[in-house]
């Protein structure tokens, strides 16, 4: 009832919102009124934004001693990208992992470091804030910044592979639209309308509407639906302050798709479309947001920015997979199970607040920030589990349809987290000469549960040093050192019900950066070593899957390497290569192991060739070598290449307006291939789709 309420009041707002456009835009066509000119402030560089996830201030990305990347929302369109996984292709050594929350909430490895805790796995940053189960919207997004590595200075906590935070579109103080839609095989459609209006040019008063609605292809034969809305009003008053408020809604009904099993070490040989669940239900998951930012100038060099976002959640889940093989059956038969996970409540409040200063002490400038976060997330999930009678055994080569049923009742228990976090962060980047020094400290406290009822909670304090040096070899060359720590909860308790204390992670890394062709190219080249440690680990003491220890640790170490920008004036290049070695170094079932979907070699290069101002031909290539596809090592998923080939046209209009169609043709050589699989199981293997067509139409004005 209180989603509904809130849905509602935000269909109120986009209602009275459309009402607000027309008439401000009638009245801009007043002849009577004198014509008003306005300007649009300079959009912060991307890259800038980017570099402030490790040092919490903008600055060119030659002169942050950290990994980070930037995909913004042009080179995303320019790839015809609809998914997370897709934009992150980009970025060397993100790699693909699966989920079953849909393919609008997708999951990914950094540096072969696994997010394995529980429901919050699908974690990201949304503007800097972290968010649990919060799905990716193309049509919100304005880029996909990530920090590879621990030791971001924002996000309240830092993932020991890394942090990526989607940055949403905001208001701007100019008059434009667009309308697209999208479509492509298997019932696959995008459509947007986003629309941004100047309300009072004289006051720097701006709205922008954007609503959207994305259906996934269905070509592995279940439904995935996303709708949405996201309103934003700003104001402003030049650099001397900056206020937004923003409500953001999104609706998705969709079902599990676990993939396909392994067989005897590899993903079995059936049509990869084969769907082996059958839910009695979709699957549903909603969410509203609200969010709050202001930022203001109180000295010529000192700014004191507030963001407060609120987050409610509600989703239900029918979820039916594949166990184990089932002993002494045929070949190929495995047992199913099925969980169901009614009303499951979820609630984020997260306020931050940081002060920057720029300040000039004799032959050094000092970059300092300070950032105080407060963070709390909680989740009720009930769940039960479903009889074997109502879920019979299926086998992967020959199944038998219609036999699963619903029963008459169910006995619930219920799965609880309760965070509440403090994070202080000091840092200093200074700047001497060609030289420049990181340095900083995150300091945190927080009380976290996570189990079922009678689960003791976890009281934490974590201090998290920083210290990076980075020298300028040249206006266009740079080489940096650093070392940075973090820690993450671990959504876990053990035998006792005792919830248990965070994961840890430092890293060394040293990198090269560059500039070429006049600074539109850009290169970087980086070797790190990760370590872990706090794993969760089983309790072999106890039958129960579900009892943790922390004597599991990790290592990864590798080289990333990327170029992307312009070659030449026609050709755009993005490049991303990783070298990656991961393993457990401890563990009390699986030492020793190399980490799950995690390829020793990824590759993707993608190139556009711009024939003239209104055609360019696109080509990608993404490639990974065999990896495991489960934690025991138990099955190999192949490597393989797939090619990608795309085309855009764009038609000038009258009065700046502009039609731009697009044709992308996805694996091109119709490779079968699997993009990954569940770190646990070699039941769950994630099929990549086969050759398919998606055209697109966007109309600017």
């Amino acid at each position: 009832m209180a989603m509904s309420s809130t849905l509602r009041a935000t269909a109120h707002a986009v209602h009275a919102m459309v009402a607000l456009l027309a008439t401000s835009q009638a009245t801009a066509q007043d002849a009577s009124l004198p014509p008003v000119t306005v300007t649009a402030s300079p959009t912060r560089d991307a890259q800038q934004r980017a570099a402030s996830l490790a040092t919490g201030t903008a600055a060119p990305l030659l002169e942050v001693p950290a990994s980070v990347s930037t995909v913004p929302a042009e080179l995303m369109r320019a790839q015809s990208v609809t998914t997370l996984q897709e934009a992150l292709r980009n970025v060397p050594g993100a790699q693909a992992d699966s989920g079953f929350n849909g393919s609008h909430s997708q999951f990914f490895v950094l540096r072969g470091a696994v997010a394995d805790s529980g429901t919050g796995s699908s974690r990201v940053l949304r503007d800097g804030v972290r968010l649990s189960n919060y799905a990716f919207v193309p049509a919100f997004t304005e880029s996909v910044d990530v920090l590879r590595g621990p030791g971001a200075a924002l996000g309240l906590r830092s993932e020991p592979g890394g942090s990526v935070n989607i940055v949403t579109r905001q208001p701007e103080l100019a008059n434009f639209g667009s309308a697209s839609l999208g479509g492509g095989a298997h019932n696959a459609l995008d459509a947007t309308v986003d629309i941004n209006r100047v309300l009072s040019a004289e006051q720097e008063l701006a709205a922008r509407l954007i609503v959207t609605r994305s259906t996934a292809s269905e070509w592995r034969h279940v439904p995935d639906r996303l709708d949405g809305a996201k309103l934003g009003i700003s104001k402003s008053d030049g650099e001397r302050y900056h206020l937004r408020l923003g409500v953001e809604a999104t609706d998705q009904a969709y079902q599990p798709d676990y993939g396909l099993p392994g067989v005897n070490g590899r993903p079995a040989a059936v049509p990869m479309d084969r769907q082996l669940g059958e839910p009695w239900a979709n699957s549903t998951t909603r969410n509203t947001l609200v969010d709050l930012h202001g930022d203001v100038a109180i000295a010529p060099n000192t700014r004191l920015a507030l963001d407060y976002t609120h987050l409610r959640g509600n989703s239900t889940s029918v979820r039916q997979s594949v166990g184990a093989a089932v002993a002494g059956a045929p070949l190929g038969t495995f047992a199913r199970r099925l969980a169901y996970e009614p009303d499951t409540q979820r609630r984020i409040n997260a306020l931050a607040t940081s002060l920057t200063h720029e300040h000039t002490w004799g032959a050094t400038r000092h970059h300092l920030f300070a950032g105080l976060d407060r963070y709390t997330e909680t989740l009720d999930q009930p769940s039960a589990g479903v009889a074997s009678a109502n879920n019979p055994n299926i086998n992967v080569f020959n199944p038998v349809y219609g036999l699963t049923t619903r029963p008459a009742s169910f006995a619930f228990a219920t799965t609880t987290q309760d965070l509440a976090s403090t994070a202080l962060s000091l840092q200093d980047r200074i700047e001497w000469g060609d030289w420049s020094i990181v340095a900083g400290l995150r300091h945190t406290r927080q009380d976290f549960l996570y189990g079922p009822a009678g689960t003791r909670g976890v009281q934490e304090s974590n201090t998290s040093p920083k210290l990076a040096v980075l020298r300028k070899l040249s206006g266009a060359d740079s080489v940096y050192a650093s070392y940075g720590t973090g820690i993450a909860p671990n959504q876990a308790s053990s035998a006792s019900g005792q919830s248990l204390p965070s994961r840890k992670s430092r890293q060394y890394e040293a990198g090269w950066k560059s500039l070429w062709n006049g600074g539109r190219l850009q290169s970087d080249l980086a070797v790190y070593r990760l370590e872990q440690t706090n794993l969760l680990s089983g309790d072999l003491s106890t039958p129960s899957m579900f009892d943790k220890t922390l004597a599991g640790s990790g290592r990864s170490q590798g080289l990333e390497a990327s170029l992307g920008g312009d070659l030449t004036r026609a050709v755009r290049v993005q490049v991303a290569y990783a070298y990656t070695q991961a393993k457990f170094t401890n563990n009390t079932e699986y030492p020793g192991k190399t980490i799950p979907n995690v390829a020793r070699h990824a590759l993707s290069l993608w190139g556009q060739y711009r024939w003239n101002a209104e055609h360019a031909t696109g080509a990608g290539l993404y490639a990974q070598g065999a990896r495991y596809a489960d934690i025991y090592n138990t099955t190999v998923l192949p490597g393989y290449a797939r090619l990608d080939l795309s085309h855009t046209w764009r038609m000038p209009l009258d009065g700046g307006r502009q039609l731009e169609l697009q044709l992308a043709l996805r694996n091109v050589f119709d490779k079968t291939y699997f993009v990954s699989s569940h770190l646990h199981l070699a039941s769950y293997l994630t099929p990549g789709q086969e050759r398919n067509l998606y055209a697109s139409a966007r109309y600017s004005f």
